[in-house]
């Protein structure tokens, strides 16, 4: 690949260290588009989805009970929900960190010293832990009520043990989903402001 002199302030972003200049490689702007494209489209959806779940899907399950067993078994079975979040939190998480890359030319420490540093640092930070949250507890738990749910239906009736851990991981689903959906939005609103931060 090309590489071309440049300040190591300049990045994408902005001027970090006037008296310092490395090299790096030259990245068209065709890629960057599009790795940007990436990054917001899919973030979009895995926010959004995030929300909807909190705010309206998972308060509905824990309504109804064990009589959202069949609909929990299709989303997370048939329709593969939980692989579907995942996989958007990986694109997402994966192409910010190549952006920050980018940005930072290649993680010069002064960039990350900067307001803009500083700002899609912490965003990119909350966001990686919402993530790990998604990995380790959210997903797990969606598919363990989807099994749960193809086994009372199976059955037909569900026994009281089941009713009790039906209840158990929903709850548990939802309270990490409270605590995604405030990460996300906070990590989303250090993204949209970071390039302003002085």
């Amino acid at each position: 690949m090309p590489l071309r002199r440049s300040r190591a302030n300049d990045g994408i972003g902005g001027r970090l260290d006037p008296h310092r200049e490395t090299e790096r490689p030259v990245v068209s702007t065709g890629a960057l588009h599009f790795l940007r494209l990436i990054h917001i489209v899919v973030g979009v959806f895995w926010v959004g989805s995030v929300l909807f779940l909190t705010l309206y899907l998972i308060p509905t399950v824990q309504a109804l009970g064990p009589a959202a067993g069949p609909f929990m078994d299709h989303l997370t079975r048939v329709r593969k929900l939980p692989f579907g979040l995942v996989l958007a939190t990986l694109l997402t998480l994966a192409s910010g960190i190549l952006l920050v890359w980018l940005d930072s030319a290649h993680f010069q420490a002064a960039w990350f010293r900067s307001g803009p540093g500083m700002t899609f640092t912490t965003g990119g930070t909350l966001a990686l832990v919402s993530g790990f949250l998604g990995f380790l507890v959210s997903s797990p738990t969606a598919r363990r009520l989807g099994t749960l749910a193809a086994a009372t239906r199976a059955a037909g009736q569900p026994t009281p043990e089941q009713v009790q851990e039906i209840q158990r991981l929903q709850a548990r689903l939802g309270k990490v989903g409270i605590l995604n959906a405030v990460l996300l939005l906070l990590a989303t609103a250090a993204m949209a402001t970071a390039r302003y931060v002085g």
